[in-house]
């Protein structure tokens, strides 16, 4: 079951995205290796509560198993056309329950809200070394928008 995620939430929150951090710290050096997880209980606690933030749980029964993060957008007056977005900041999947289509869900429920808050696209970054996930949401039809590129400077 996918549901807007809830307080009761943030500590099961909490040890997943610190899992999910894990795997992408094993995927590239680009992760700080003292940082078990990009959040806090109180970072979670104002994504959680704020308008502007998209929190989705995936539950297997009572047990929290998956999560999606994202940002709604308003279009901006700038060089390019005005949009809004919905910008997927994190989808984490427990191990245990990877590849049984609770990511696909997740994804699908958060397309499904942005359709009723009639925004124009949804957008996400994914790691370079990460082929499976770039696979994954190749396959739900995301297309490359643009290409970030790093030249390191620091001699290994």
């Amino acid at each position: 079951m996918i549901r807007t995620s809830r307080i009761s939430d943030l500590p099961a929150l909490l040890s997943l995205t610190a899992e999910t951090f894990l795997h992408h710290q094993r995927l590239s050096p680009h992760f700080h290796p003292d940082v078990t997880t990009p959040y806090t209980l109180e970072s979670l606690s104002q994504m959680v509560e704020a308008e502007q933030q998209l929190c989705l749980t995936a539950l297997d029964g009572e047990t929290l198993v998956g999560y999606l993060f994202g940002k709604w957008t308003a279009p901006a007056s700038d060089r390019f056309t005005p949009v809004r977005i919905l910008n997927i900041t994190d989808v984490g999947v427990t191990s245990s329950h990877r590849s049984f289509g609770i990511g696909r869900q997740l994804m699908q429920a958060a397309e499904e809200l942005a359709l009723e808050r009639k925004v124009d696209a949804v957008r996400l970054n994914v790691w370079a070394v990460n082929d499976r996930a770039a696979t994954f949401y190749e396959e739900l039809g995301f297309e490359p928008l643009y290409t970030n590129l790093q030249k390191s400077l620091v001699q290994q």
